[in-house]
């Protein structure tokens, strides 16, 4: 399996998906790779620091980590994130596409938080979060597990944006044709807010895994799964969080196991000293 990651302004992140998945990865080898997408450019993201791109380097480099460096000179006239990563995630599906295996495609501030076995998705073609805006169907970016060994049509996957969709929008008449193979042969077909409730996997029958997840600001400890209940400094660390909402998560799990920071690509503009500051607290919530 290779595992990819896409990091843009914080290195810290590195370090840790490294630390988690060599911690929590069980029953395989995996390869984990970095596609660096920090921009050759200020911007108000990097705080205008553009030696980002080399620290990127030289974490993958002294923790042996294969590093794709992403040549992105022309988004400096792209305003919209979502283009810019609908990119870097099209670059990645070529790279599949060249190099058939299982993937598991991380965000640069998605960590895995609990055990997983390597072939916890194996049968299916793709596991993936459901995106869905005004009836339009898509998958999400930020998770997705793909078995390029089986999937069928791949050329057909573009990870681009649509009218009123964020990345990925482009992805829906490849979904959509998957999810009408899967209704014939008798299976579920879940809405969203139906996927947070997928206990015992019950819409999973097909080739299509659907990734459950609490999305930001709208759970709390009363909704943290069993299996990190007794994991005090995660739970800690989310009652800290100064993002929180009327006492909901800014955080979010997804499929019970993977932790989702967000906003790691300063996007939302809060600056690259307030995310160090927090990436620091969260590598002290995994320290034996």
């Amino acid at each position: 399996m290779k595992i990819i990651t896409t990091v843009v302004n914080n290195p810290i992140f590195i370090e840790i998906q490294h630390k988690l998945l060599k911690k929590y990865v069980r029953g395989g080898e995996y390869e984990f790779i970095v596609f660096n997408d920090a921009k050759m450019f200020p911007d108000y993201t990097n705080d205008g620091d553009i030696s980002i791109r080399d620290k990127i380097i030289e974490t993958c480099k002294k923790l042996d980590i294969k590093c794709i460096n992403m040549e992105n000179d022309n988004h400096k006239d792209i305003t919209q994130a979502s283009v810019r990563t609908a990119t870097v995630m099209n670059a990645i599906h070529k790279y599949q596409m060249d190099n058939p295996d299982r993937y598991l495609i991380i965000d640069s501030d998605m960590f895995l938080i609990d055990y997983m076995d390597i072939n916890r998705y194996d049968g299916y073609k793709i596991a993936f979060v459901l995106q869905s805006r005004e009836d339009h169907r898509y998958m999400w970016n930020g998770l997705i597990y793909m078995d390029m060994r089986i999937v069928d049509d791949f050329n057909d996957i573009n990870w681009s944006l649509t009218y009123n969709t964020d990345t990925g929008g482009m992805t829906r008449d490849y979904l959509e044709r998957n999810i009408k193979i899967d209704e014939l042969s008798g299976c579920i077909i879940p809405t969203a807010e139906e996927i947070r409730w997928n206990k015992g996997g019950i819409y999973n029958k097909g080739k299509l895994y659907y990734i459950k997840h609490l999305w930001s600001l709208t759970w709390n400890e009363d909704e943290l799964p069993d299996n990190l209940r007794t994991n005090n400094k995660l739970i800690n660390y989310l009652n800290q969080d100064i993002r929180n909402k009327d006492n909901k998560y800014f955080c979010e799990i997804y499929d019970d196991i993977f932790l989702h920071y967000r906003n790691g690509g300063n996007w939302m503009g809060e600056g690259l000293k307030f995310h160090n500051q927090m990436s620091n607290k969260l590598i002290k919530v995994f320290d034996e």
